[in-house]
């Protein structure tokens, strides 16, 4: 596993890095006529992103047409509810119909969990590119939590990392809450993959995974890179603080 650290001042510094990034792979796709196809987390640094990529800084130099926006995962629950990744992307970004409606391909956490997986599933397969059976994204956009997890794959579900499955079910290990996530084979298949991680919470954690200690295997992910086996942390200066 190779980890690239990038370290900004604060978190909206983060969301800007990330907007960035963004913007321009979104302008190369477009001079060369591809889509661009992003999976997006929930959480406070994407909701940043999201506020930062609808404001007029980058909403006229982003070609919107060109992204195809998809989740990495969704918690069960109806799109309005407050828990929804899909509400909060559409209250900070997507009500303002930057994206056409017929690039977004939301989760639908509000349907009978283990159908909506294999919807998801399907709707992967046929829409993107494939290496070896495995749907590719061309980036993907993590957070990570204070247990390590990832996506919806938590330190108890370790076995979502190897999943034969594109989507699969999680279970909150406290809530119990059920959640639909994409497994470890689609992260690590893409093209791109980037953590956005803020807080010196998380700090032990980071330093644990990019020093690639033993210990860091309990941690989900510490599993995730990208095709070429890179890994990309964006980390404010509290979350690098133990680097």
């Amino acid at each position: 596993m190779n980890y690239k650290t990038q370290i900004f001042d604060d978190s909206e510094s983060v969301a800007r890095g990330v907007a960035n990034l963004i913007e321009a792979k979104a302008q190369q796709h477009a001079q060369s006529g591809k889509a661009l196809s992003i999976a997006v987390s929930g959480g406070s640094t994407p909701k940043a992103l999201f506020r930062l990529m609808a404001s007029e800084e980058y909403s006229t130099g982003i070609p919107w047409e060109t992204i195809r926006l998809y989740w990495v995962d969704e918690r069960c629950v109806a799109p309005d509810h407050a828990e929804s990744n899909f509400g909060m992307t559409y209250d900070a970004l997507l009500h303002y119909s930057f994206i056409p409606i017929e690039n977004i391909f939301r989760m639908k956490g509000e349907d009978i969990p283990d159908i909506e997986a294999t919807r998801y599933a399907e709707l992967l397969h046929h829409n993107l590119p494939a290496h070896e059976g495995i749907p590719v994204f061309d980036l993907i956009l993590l957070g990570m939590g204070n247990d390590g997890h990832t996506a919806s794959i938590f330190p108890d579900q370790l076995e979502l990392l190897t999943s034969l499955k594109s989507v699969e079910v999680a279970t909150h290990p406290v809530s119990g809450q059920k959640r639909i996530t994409l497994t470890g084979p689609v992260i690590n298949a893409a093209e791109q993959v980037v953590f956005m991680i803020t807080g010196s919470d998380k700090a032990d954690i980071v330093a644990t995974i990019v020093g690639q200690s033993e210990e860091a295997k309990k941690f989900p992910a510490s599993h995730v890179h990208d095709k070429t086996g890179n890994t990309e942390f964006y980390l404010d200066k509290a979350a690098a603080c133990k680097l």
